[in-house]
């Protein structure tokens, strides 16, 4: 199964483009595939009387500084991926090229601007999805068809407690909502305490639940307190964080409608090598039809025997056979 993991970046970046490129190259350093950050404008998030409008305005960077980062990971070989929270985030996030914008949990039910984003050229679209119920959800995938969306599960506690998450949200909704041809994929946002070894735990729990895409917080450094850093992981941390993530998916696999399920060599190599013989229980006289009772399974030395039950069942014997004998293919017929 192939796997999706952004490095949520959010608002660290603290309105420096500097240390926006360091995150971008870090998270590119720590195997992330995307990496994430708010498109920040203060008058899309709040009014001016809000406590933290000037805390929004800090975060806002200029045009050319946001098309400069969109040539950055694509130098890092990263995809940029953008928050976006009004028109005129999005009209950016749309002319610089963002490989996906992402939509905010609070925004699942803002109906004009879903459908602001379903008119954009964007193709790829991230609904965030914590907090949101069933009906929002369905409102806006209808709104956003033809668009490839990816509904993101999950949401921040400083840090999330764990009996709250309800994964099982995620097996559920790929049975609402993954008919063939529909574009939407499952994901999880996971905010497990960075120090917790949940951190690699819930996340595994949701690639074996359905989820494709995983986001997790990435920070500088946990001793800056950068913004946004309650949730997140250090790079090496991120780094170690993404190799399991990649191992997990890998072990989960993928099952064919097969009558081996479209096992791997290295299985099938197992089954042939503990498979026991087919062994007489007794003595068998020539021309005796084989039921269940006159064989057993045992180990013995016999090369090239006979290991299949089924295959023997029901055969006649071409010759007497005594106990304990290893059945070959020559001493049965059909």
């Amino acid at each position: 199964m192939k796997i999706q993991i952004v490095a949520e970046l959010a608002q660290g970046f603290e309105g420096r483009p500097e240390q926006a490129r360091l995150l971008l190259r870090a998270a590119a350093a720590a195997g992330a595939d995307a990496a994430k950050f708010q498109l920040v404008y203060a008058d899309e998030l709040a009014t001016p009387d809000y406590k933290y409008y000037d805390l929004f305005r800090s975060l806002e960077m200029s045009d050319k500084v946001w098309t400069e980062l969109v040539s950055y990971a694509g130098e890092q070989r990263i995809e940029l991926h953008l928050d976006i929270f009004g028109s005129r985030s999005l009209a950016l996030a749309e002319k610089i090229g963002a490989t996906a914008i992402k939509l905010h949990g609070t925004d699942i039910a803002n109906l004009g601007l879903l459908d602001e984003v379903a008119r954009s050229s964007v193709q790829c679209v991230f609904l965030g999805a914590g907090g949101a119920h069933r009906s929002e959800i369905e409102e806006a995938l209808t709104r956003l068809s033809g668009k490839r969306v990816v509904v993101l599960l999950g949401f921040q506690g400083y840090p999330t407690p764990t009996e709250t998450n309800q994964i099982a949200r995620v097996a559920f909704l790929r049975e609402q909502f993954l008919g063939a041809g529909t574009g939407v994929e499952l994901g999880f946002a996971d905010h497990a305490s960075p120090d917790s070894p949940l951190r690699y735990a819930l996340p595994a729990i949701a690639l074996g639940a359905g989820a494709t895409v995983i986001e997790k917080h990435l920070t500088l450094g946990k001793a800056m307190m950068l913004e946004d850093h309650e949730a997140a992981l250090n790079p090496d941390e991120f780094k170690e964080f993404s190799q399991v993530m990649r191992d997990c998916s890998s072990a989960l696999g993928e099952v064919k409608d097969w009558d081996d399920f479209g096992m791997a060599e290295a299985e099938g190599g197992y089954r042939r090598m503990i498979r026991r013989h087919v062994v007489t229980a007794r003595d068998i006289p020539e021309g005796t039809a084989l039921t269940p009772a006159d064989l057993v399974l045992k180990r013995t030395a016999a090369e090239q025997p006979i290991t299949n039950l089924n295959d023997v069942y029901q055969k006649v014997t071409c010759r007497a056979l005594g106990l304990n004998q290893a059945l070959l293919a020559d001493d049965v017929k059909s």
